[in-house]
């Protein structure tokens, strides 16, 4: 379900919660979309108890799953990220209600820029550290668990393979890509049932969804997707070409040396123990996260390409979704996925040895 926001009633919701009495309606300031899940909108210019917070409002519930298991799963995955201190604090939420029917969450306003490779890029390794290390709980529900992630992820890229032919329509590109999943299935087959102890993962971890603050640290800021599993999913989505170049925003480009000491510093920064565990699975799991990453495009591109409006004036979701889909056409080029696979089959292959 998609709710538009207002603002209205959401100043009336926040009044229920009684924590801002002198909150004004004047005070909500809705910031610019930055995606289609959610809007965004700062609570007064004014800090509350030395911090600016922020109200996260729900555009977008799967059908599959009630406004109010939705929202207190999102509330979880910021609970459980929250001791890392690379995410923000979650101060409070507003139930689902009439007025506000996917409700919202209360956090942190993250202040500062967007991710510029050629300075932040170890940033990035420092704050997906410091959520891996936290510690594993036995019972992680509500939160997603993966214990067998190779096997996981690669039922995962074959369910999405379906949908290669709404966007993969150049057969050079339709070649490559059933010659990695064939590759995948072999993987599969001989490491699909190895068990690999699992960590608190951030899965969307591409470099458009932080902020980089004053301080210098990286700020992983869209939380929802937060599970239990490998971490070196979130290390290859993090540092994969297709990854640093999704988002407009994010500036600069990645050479092998720079993902080698992308590499090299969250190996210094987590637990011995843990480091050594993920090594193995660092090269595979690249192959594996493009393959995720690109089979999910192909059916995102499915499912949402008929939304746009076919008349010139369109709307700024439209705006965004055509963004969105044209990034999706560019990932689906023969030349944007050897350039890719240059890591793995080309002369100069990534060694994160």
């Amino acid at each position: 379900m998609t709710t538009d926001l207002d603002l209205r009633n959401l100043h009336a919701e926040l009044m229920k919660l009684k924590t801002f009495p002198t909150l004004a309606l004047e005070d909500l300031i809705r910031l610019p979309a930055r995606g289609l899940a959610h809007d965004h909108v700062l609570l007064g210019e004014r800090p509350w108890k030395g911090k600016r917070l922020l109200a996260r409002v729900p555009r977008l519930v799967r059908r599959d799953v009630t406004p109010e298991d939705a929202l207190s799963l999102q509330a979880e995955c910021f609970r459980r990220a929250g001791p890392s201190r690379h995410t923000p604090v979650l101060h409070g939420y507003l139930d689902p209600s009439p007025r506000l029917p996917n409700g919202a969450l209360i956090v942190d306003a993250v202040e500062g820029r967007a991710v510029d490779l050629s300075k932040d890029l170890l940033q990035l390794a420092e704050t997906l550290a410091s959520v891996h290390r936290l510690p594993t709980p036995d019972d992680p529900a509500p939160l997603a668990w993966t214990a067998r992630p190779v096997e996981a992820l690669v039922g995962l890229i074959e369910d999405q393979a379906e949908f290669i032919p709404a966007l993969v329509q150049d057969r050079q590109a339709r070649a490559i890509l059933d010659e990695e999943r064939k590759w995948a299935r072999d993987f599969a087959a001989e490491h699909g049932r190895a068990p690999l102890p699992p960590a608190l993962v951030l899965t969307d971890t591409h470099p458009g969804n932080y902020v980089v603050q004053k301080d210098g640290r990286a700020i992983f800021v869209d939380m929802e997707k937060t599970q239990y599993g490998s971490p070196a999913i979130d290390l290859a989505h993090a540092s994969l070409y297709t990854s640093v170049t999704w988002d407009p925003d994010v500036s600069g480009e990645l050479s092998n040396e720079d993902v080698a000491d992308f590499y090299d510093t969250y190996r210094t920064a987590v637990p011995p123990s843990l480091a050594r565990v993920q090594e193995p699975w660092f090269l595979p799991f690249r192959r594996l996260t493009w393959l995720r990453t690109t089979t999910w495009g192909c059916r995102w591109y499915a499912e949402n390409e008929g939304q746009v409006a076919r008349s010139g004036d369109q709307s700024q979701r439209d705006r965004m979704l055509s963004g969105v889909l044209d990034r999706l056409r560019r990932m689906a080029r023969p030349e944007t996925m050897e350039r890719v696979r240059r890591e793995w089959l080309g002369p100069d292959k990534l060694v994160l040895d």
